[in-house]
């Protein structure tokens, strides 16, 4: 493989890395806002785990 190749290689696999962080971060901050949605919407603490746990059973 020539150089040139390998740097396009490289850049290319560098690139699908950050496209992938990207879409890890965006996740998160999703996530994020639906807890915080369900904590703006449920009467007490105990409504919120379960709406929470819920999450996480999907």
């Amino acid at each position: 493989m020539s150089k040139a190749a390998s740097a396009r290689k490289e850049k290319r696999m560098d690139e699908e890395m950050n496209v992938g962080e990207l879409l890890k971060e965006v996740a998160e901050e999703n996530q994020t806002r639906k807890i915080l949605e369900i904590l703006n919407e449920c009467k007490d603490l105990e409504e919120a785990k379960e709406k929470v746990k819920a999450l996480l059973n999907k």
